[in-house]
């Protein structure tokens, strides 16, 4: 191509005519990047585009992976066709050394050139001239783009170089407002189902205690993200009794809120199956333990009371005591017996405790959320306010739980706490 040969005379246009039509190239190619909003075609734009402008034989486009690495994304020729991955042979010492420095190299007549002279990869590519630019945001450089061409097809001179790197700073501007766009369509996207999570979970936690004969009682769980890893649930069981259970899984939002779910099942399953409060957890606790993944487990507490009598049978697998707040307004906790939280190991036997529970009298079931909530200079709610807020609170159950919740959203201020926060309250009619 003799225009292209500026050795030949007559044959090239003068640099100033060359630098006004590249120019006008440029704004033309900006033009169509700035429209253009899918990744692939971009990618194809940016160096079918820069290929072009500078009459290069081949151009390829190198960006960061997520280690910092640079990888292959596009390699085309000056057809504008995809060259092969056994083509995609390149000059690694001059990319390294442009990613790490910032800094364009062009390197005219590589093969003989003193300062690449002794890099092999430059010699046995048979390389006449080369360059190599770093495509740069406020991030850092993100990757590089590379052209190159023999000297029969091109030389590349320093008067290409303001060009190549003003198209590259379009194209870094491109590929960073994708980035964005990405980011933020994913957001969106997870928004999206983590709204739709949320909805799915409030199906299977009920959202106020269910009218059960001879028993009163009041739920409440403030999630802390969209999704909670505690959970809660009160079921009718054969002679006229309640049971009732609270647990927090080791994991938080969406997978814990699954873990949950799937828990209150296996829960409600063997509490029906083994009308045992103890054989129900022990059974649970080998169901969970087999099925359990990435070491997450459950603390639970679960109780049964019969209103007939005011027995409370109750068993605990790593959760807080339940505090039973009598109609005095004294308070009193039921620590034993204890046992270690659902998942950490099968075969463990759980015991179950019996205590009566007097007219009156309200027991309370909290997750750590609360006591765990801080308020402002990071000072926690304390378990001692938790105790005292019950202490001072009205006896019944939704009051108890309404005034819980309400001390600790005024302590926090509103804040975003990091555990979820969920109060169940029971007491005889």
């Amino acid at each position: 191509m003799a225009e292209d040969n500026p050795t030949e005379a007559g044959a090239t246009p003068t640099s100033h005519t060359l630098d006004l039509a590249a120019m006008q190239s440029l704004l033309d190619i900006t033009r169509r990047l700035n429209a253009e909003v899918d990744p692939d075609a971009v990618l194809g734009t940016i160096v079918d585009s820069l290929v072009s402008i500078v009459r290069a034989d081949r151009g390829f486009l190198m960006l960061r992976d997520d280690a910092g690495l640079l990888q292959f994304t596009i390699a085309r020729d000056k057809k504008g066709q995809p060259l092969e991955e056994k083509k995609f042979r390149v000059s690694t010492g001059v990319v390294d050394e442009v990613a790490a420095s910032g800094e364009t190299r062009l390197i005219d007549d590589a093969a003989s050139s003193d300062a690449y002279n002794a890099r092999m990869s430059i010699v046995s590519l048979s390389l006449r001239t080369i360059l190599c630019v770093p495509l740069k945001t406020q991030h850092g450089v993100i990757g590089v783009i590379y052209v190159d061409s023999n000297a029969i097809t091109r030389r590349f001179t320093d008067d290409d170089v303001p060009l190549i790197e003003a198209f590259a700073a379009q194209a870094a501007a491109t590929l960073e407002r994708l980035r964005m766009q990405t980011m933020e369509t994913e957001r969106d996207r997870m928004a999206a189902q983590l709204e739709i999570a949320a909805d799915i979970q409030k199906t299977f936690l009920p959202s106020t205690f269910p009218a059960m004969d001879g028993v009163t009682g009041a739920v409440a769980s403030v999630a802390a993200l969209e999704v909670g890893g505690d959970f809660y649930d009160v079921v009718a069981l054969p002679r006229g009794r309640t049971g009732f259970l609270v647990g927090d899984v080791s994991g938080k939002g969406v997978p814990g809120a699954l873990f949950g779910a799937r828990l209150m099942s296996d829960v409600r399953y063997q509490a029906l199956l083994c009308d045992d409060v103890a054989d129900t957890l022990t059974d649970v606790n080998d169901i969970v333990a087999e099925r359990a993944t990435r070491g997450m487990f459950v603390t639970m507490f679960y109780g049964v009371i019969d209103p007939a009598t005011g027995e409370v049978e109750y068993a605990n697998a790593g959760h807080l005591a339940p505090i039973i707040r009598k109609a005095d307004g004294s308070l009193e906790e039921w620590a034993e017996p204890a046992g270690m939280p659902l998942g950490v190991m099968g075969g463990q036997r759980y015991t179950a405790g019996r205590r009566t529970l007097a007219k009156g009298d309200t027991l309370c079931v909290l997750s750590d959320g609360p006591g765990d909530a801080v308020g402002a200079g990071g000072e926690r709610f304390g378990d001692d306010r938790v105790s005292q807020v019950i202490a001072d609170g009205p006896g019944d159950p939704a009051g108890l739980i309404q005034g819980l919740i309400d001390e600790v959203a005024e302590f926090t201020g509103n804040r975003p706490q990091a555990d979820d926060q969920t109060l169940l309250a029971v007491a005889l009619a």
